[in-house]
């Protein structure tokens, strides 16, 4: 069973098949969880248009009728706006940020502030984060 609700003859049939390429990105760098919570390396473009194929669970599933979409670390506001605007049909969007690994270039150790709070900073992507702050650098 290819997915949850047609079979492959009539995905290919309704949906028509994906051209032959290098996607520019994967489902996992734009967000997309399929409907069982799997993500990452488990997901990968389908075959068929607008479908995500899971190897986890071997189905493909409509990227905005079955699988969540959940905003990358890495995407500003204005990115994930401008992204989920411009898709064909909404997904279903879950609070929250989804960490990719790729976002983390280095993390440097709890220091003590004069208050006695702990802070963290992480640079990520070229933003220096101090608790919920944010700046660029350089």
């Amino acid at each position: 069973m290819s997915s949850p609700r047609l079979t492959d003859s009539q995905l290919k049939e309704q949906f028509g098949m994906r051209p032959k390429g290098q996607p520019l990105d994967y489902p996992q760098e734009l967000g997309y969880i399929c409907p069982k919570g799997h993500g990452g390396d488990y997901l990968t473009w389908s075959e068929f248009n607008e479908h995500i194929w899971c190897y986890k669970c071997n189905m493909d599933y409509h990227f905005a009728l079955d699988c969540q979409l959940k905003r990358m670390c890495w995407m500003s506001d204005d990115i994930w706006n401008n992204f989920v605007n411009n898709l064909p049909q909404r997904p279903r969007v879950l609070d929250g940020i989804q960490h990719f690994y790729d976002c983390y270039i280095e993390v440097k150790p709890y220091k003590r502030s004069k208050a006695g709070l702990r802070n963290k900073t992480i640079f990520v992507n070229g933003y220096r984060r101090l608790r919920n702050h944010t700046t660029r650098i350089g």
